[in-house]
This record gives C-alpha cells, structure tokens and sequence, in this order.
C-alpha cells in the first residue's frame, strides 16, 4: 500500500495567552489586566538589516515599550521563601506560629509571554501581518519563538518588531493577542477603524473556501523574476500568490506545511508546490483566530503557464482555488492506462526521443484519501530489450514538467508529469511497480 504522508495541519493551542478562546470584540486599549505598550518609534524602511524589501512592500521597525501593571498578590511567606514547614503542622507547640497563622506578603506577578510569534501583529487597511524574521536580527530585536517575561510590577522592557507591510498602507495599528488578560490594540497609523477593517480577508477574492477549521481566501496572483533575493531560472517565473486565512478551531492557530500541503496546478494538470512564503518557521504558514492573516506564498512554475488553480490539503481534504476565470482542466488523449487496484491509476500520454533522452508524458490519478509518496525510480523502470533503467535525475529536473518535489500525489488529485531517461537504444516497454499490482506498457504500440 501506498505511504501515507502526515496530517495537512497542525493546530497549537497557546496555553499561556490564549487559554479562552472568545468571540468578544477587539477596541482600542493600550493596555490590558497585565500589560501595557507603549509605542516609541515607527520607522518605516525601504531596507534593514541589508535586505532590500520586495517591490511594493516596506520594512516597518515598530519600537515598544511593555510595562508590567499586574496587581501584586499576597502569597504565604513559607512559599515565596521556598522554606519547608519541617514541624509537620505543630509549630506552635515548639515556640513558632499556630497552624493557620501563616505570614502573608505582597510578591509580584510576572507577565510572560512563551513567544511572539503567536500573539504580536500588524493590522493595515485591514489586512493582519505577521512578525518577519528580520525581528531577531535588528537591535532590540527578539527571537520569534523566544520567551519574554517582564517580572515585577511596575519593570518596563522594550523590544523592536519588525513587519513587511505594503507601500502604500494608510492606515496602520499594533495588536496583541491574550486571552487570559485582554487584548491590546494600539493605533500606528491614520485611522484605527479602517486599519482593523471589517473583519473580512481584505479586498476582492479570486477564489475562497472554508471549513469548520480554516477560512482561506486567494486575493491576488503576480508574476516576478525573484522572490526573497532569490531569482528565478531562465524560463521559469516565481507566481506570487495573497492568501488571506483565518483559524475557524476554537482559538487555535492553524500551521499548514509548505512543502507538500500547498501547491498550484496547471490546465494540464502538471503540479508546482510550494517554494516559499513572506513569513515561515519551520516550513509553515500560520494562520490565526478573530483576524485574517495575510501571508504571501511563492511558487517557481514554468514562465510560459499563465493559468492555475491553487491546491490546499487541509487534513485529508483537498480544497481548489480557481487564480483565473479561464482555468479548466482539460483532458488529454490517454494512450494507454492501468488502475493499480484501489490506490492510483496509470496513465500514458506518450513519449519523445531528445537526443540521448528519452521523455515519458505520464499522469497519476489518485484513488485514496491519503497522500501517496512515488518512488520513480523503483516504480517507473525503462525496458530496452532486455536492459532495465532508471530516469536520470538530473535531465528530469531540468524539464519543465518534471515530477512535483517531493514527488507526493495529494488525496484523490490527478498530477501530469515528465521523466527522462538516458539511454542510446529505442525503448521498447516501460514497467511499472505498483502497491498492488504491476504492468508493461509495450512502448511500441503506443507511439
């Protein structure tokens, strides 16, 4: 049977800051039961730290002060000292205090937060962005998965934020998600209400879906040479898809691997995963409840393709954004196939000789609710009379329809794709090793 590839995502639950989920409105306060923030500074860069920002987009360097304004609490003196009650309760009988007589004292509450990366955002023209990396490398930065805690009444620590907000944002604001204490909202920019916005994902969508655990909404797609510093190859483009989501789980961030989860699809059915977002750790993309978050995820596709669908598996759920009013899948003449019992089907487009390579058009249909992992090497074996080869990796990655990496067929979803072997005599058969079966394909009757 095939491998089953692990769960779409991942829901943490953020048992410091938000223990209770609520649906109760988000206003303005700088402060909550615990904390106060200050703003100091707001600096708005074309670049820091010696990264230029995308096209369109600006670093802003946001510097706040947090102030501890937790009441003290009276606790037993024993405990805040850490000294045992070595009399087993009969203290009064040896010259000490009477049991129930302990000493009480004022001791401070320390508010901690276990990471920012969960609960610190930046509202603009009501869109939410999360934190970037760059927020560990600036002065006064922290590490987004850093704990921080400010542990007595009255003590103040600052630190520096860094978000990638458009250009043209006109309307900004700094919130802060707790659950247990209340939230902070504090203005940044022009107008409180429309930084916030309406709750929605924030402009037209192209396409939208949503379940009881996630509203994902694809705003918009572009086209760019480079994504991150990073430029594209001759022939290939970065397509730049606006996701806006938001957690629908009970209060629980929702993270979506990269990877293999996320994925755009051609009209031919040739499958892109993701190669990149705005804002990751660990591969992932996040999304949050009350506000959605907007994340920007790239994918390096052929410059030649123009219209796509966006896939997403979400537990063993595929979901399927349309980027483009012409997308459609269209079907190809099969020219021979085979159904691997209840697990995929093979199918066979056709072949080509490229010089010394030879080049199968292949397709898989997936039949299961799980993803299948494809070892082509072991699976898709090239006969020339009696030799046996295996597709050459290297001439395969340089095709343009070369197989998804990681080669992983999502839940019940067709994949084209290309492989190409390197060999000087005519093929004559290509075998397949299934999970349930195998088969020859005799290349000769179907060129």
């Amino acid at each position: 049977m095939p491998k089953k590839t692990a769960l779409s995502f991942v829901l943490v639950f953020i048992f410091a800051l938000l223990a209770r989920a609520s649906a109760e409105s988000v206003t303005e306060s700088p402060s909550n039961k615990a904390a106060r923030v200050k703003i100091l500074k707001a600096d708005f860069e074309g670049e820091l730290a010696g990264a230029p920002a995308a096209e369109g987009k600006t670093y802003l360097a946001l510097s706040l002060e947090w102030e501890n304004i937790h009441p003290q609490q009276k606790i037993e003196k024993s405990k805040l000292e850490k000294k045992p009650d070595r009399t087993m309760g009969v203290g009064g009988l040896t010259g000490g205090k009477a049991k129930g007589e302990e000493e009480y004292v004022d001791a401070d509450v320390a508010y901690q937060v276990p990471n920012f990366i969960d609960h610190a955002y930046c509202l603009a023209d009501g869109k939410s962005y999360p934190l970037d990396k760059l927020t560990e490398q600036v002065p006064g930065g922290i590490g987004l998965e850093k704990a921080f805690a400010i542990k007595k009444f009255g003590e103040k620590k600052q630190v520096t934020f860094v978000y990638v907000v458009p250009e043209d944002a006109k309307n900004l604001a700094f919130q802060f998600f707790d659950y247990s204490n209340g939230h902070i909202l504090v203005p940044i920019k022009g107008d409180l209400t429309l930084a916030r916005g309406a709750g929605g994902g924030g402009g037209m969508a192209l396409d939208q879906f949503k379940d009881d655990f996630i509203d994902i909404a694809a705003n918009k797609m572009d086209f760019q040479a480079e994504f991150k510093g990073e430029k594209a190859p001759e022939g290939w483009q970065y397509a730049v898809v606006e996701l806006a989501g938001k957690s629908l789980a009970s209060g629980n961030i929702i993270q979506i691997r990269l990877k293999d989860y996320i994925w755009l699809s051609t009209n031919d059915g040739y499958l892109y995963y993701c190669g990149g977002a705005t804002t990751s750790e660990g591969g992932l993309v996040r999304f949050t409840p009350e506000v959605y978050q907007n994340q920007e995820v790239a994918f390096l596709v052929p410059a030649a393709a123009k219209d796509f669908a966006l896939g997403m598996r979400i537990r063993n759920s595929v979901y399927n954004l349309k980027l483009s009013l012409d997308f459609a899948l269209e079907k190809h003449k099969v020219l021979s196939s085979h159904r691997d019992g209840k697990t995929m089907e093979i199918l066979v487009y056709g072949l080509r000789q490229e010089g010394d390579k030879t080049v199968l058009d292949l397709g898989i249909q997936s039949l299961v609710t799980s993803g299948i992992e494809i070892q082509a090497s072991q699976q898709f074996i090239l006969k020339t009379g009696e030799e046996s080869i295996s597709f050459d990796a290297a001439a395969t990655a340089a095709l343009f329809h070369r197989p998804p990496d990681p080669f992983t067929i999502p839940p019940q979803t067709f994949i084209r794709f290309e492989l190409a072997y390197k060999n000087d005599k005519a093929p004559t058969a290509l075998y397949y090793r299934g999970y349930e079966s195998e088969k020859t394909f005799e290349l000769n009757e179907i060129r």
